[in-house]
């Protein structure tokens, strides 16, 4: 696991590719369930967020689920 100071724009398109298992290329401003990603995921996700130190609930991630609105979340909380 992570220390929240390794987290990077990088670092979440890595953990949600791995998410999606996919290794395509993803939009930033795209809609990351269109790649495949499932409620599970997100909630996996925000409690590995928590394990870090980073406070982003299940709600907060799935309201807006693209890279670049997780990582304006994640860095608003570091």
């Amino acid at each position: 696991m992570l220390d929240k100071t390794e987290l990077s724009p990088e670092w979440l398109a890595s953990r949600v590719a791995e998410m999606i298992e996919d290794d395509c290329e993803i939009d930033p401003a795209e809609n990351l369930v269109l790649y495949g990603l499932d409620s599970i995921a997100v909630m996996t996700f925000a409690s590995e967020l928590k394990q870090m130190g980073v406070e982003a609930g299940f709600e907060e991630l799935a309201r807006e689920p693209t890279l670049a609105n997780w990582w304006a979340l994640i860095a608003s909380r570091l």
